[in-house]
């Protein structure tokens, strides 16, 4: 058990360190008093949806470098051990959307979006290029997730830090959601961090979901981790990328 409890904690700090937060108990530079708090926030995430909500509205006509990582660990036979990287650039020229899964094998298969108004193009990496319907902000800013592990947990706030923008540091290692789950754990561990501005932007996301089972087959683990980070926003520039059939071209082919 000590064993693990040092790998736990462990991937504990890394999860947190990889999006940067930069906040401790002592450096958060944090202020008495705060402004308005962010949507959906009242000393805690009461309303994970209005919150994301908020965050989706503060991107709208915004340059965007978003990156987000998911990654699934698990002891138990028969399931896949997989990470999942997005990296979304977008602008007023149009959103390219890449997606890189690997597997606990080592093998990738990535995956590459180019969208423009309502409609563009997804590409297989040494693949195939066909056509796509256009992306709604929940999936141009990658929310869907995010909101599910915002609503995991029962927040609080720990730090408001003062600045331009002002950000509130919520964190929580308390596990709960509305079914319960994970049911069949004997143990949880969950360790979560957002960074949110007073409007609801998130600009820094990260959590660790840790659960132990013991059953007749032994103990078995699973360690699910997420992160999301806003790299950039603002002066972010979007070029079409090369693997894009010229439309014009397909057009006249249709044409005969």
């Amino acid at each position: 058990m000590a064993l693990l409890r040092v790998v736990i904690v462990g991937l504990l700090v890394v999860s947190a360190g990889c999006v940067g937060f930069g906040v401790g108990a002592s450096d958060t530079g944090s202020v008495a008093t705060a402004g308005q708090a962010p949507p959906g926030v009242d000393g805690g995430i009461v309303n994970a949806t209005a919150l994301v909500r908020a965050h989706e509205r503060s991107l709208d006509g915004v340059g965007v470098d978003l990156a987000t990582t998911w990654t699934h660990r698990s002891s138990v036979p028969g399931e896949s051990n997989r990470t999942v990287r997005t990296r979304t650039l977008t602008d007023g020229n149009g959103t390219l959307w890449r997606r890189a899964v690997t597997a606990g094998d080592g093998d990738e298969r990535r995956v590459e979006r180019w969208i423009v108004g309502g409609r563009g193009f997804r590409h297989v990496v040494g693949g195939r290029t066909g056509r796509t319907d256009g992306m709604g902000p929940t999936a141009r800013y990658r929310t869907a997730r995010l909101e599910r592990w915002l609503a995991t947990g029962r927040y609080h706030v720990a730090a408001i830090e003062s600045g331009t923008p002002e950000r509130y540091v919520l964190t929580t290692t308390t596990y709960a959601t509305p079914g319960g789950d994970p049911r069949e754990a004997d143990t949880v561990r969950y360790e979560a961090q957002a960074v949110v501005t007073g409007e609801g932007r998130v600009t820094a996301f990260s959590a660790t979901l840790v659960t132990i089972e013991r059953n007749k087959w032994g103990r078995q683990t699973r360690i699910r981790s997420y992160s999301y980070r806003l790299a950039r926003t603002g002066g972010v520039r979007v070029s079409r990328p090369g693997w894009v059939p010229d439309i014009r071209a397909d057009v006249e082919v249709a044409d005969g």
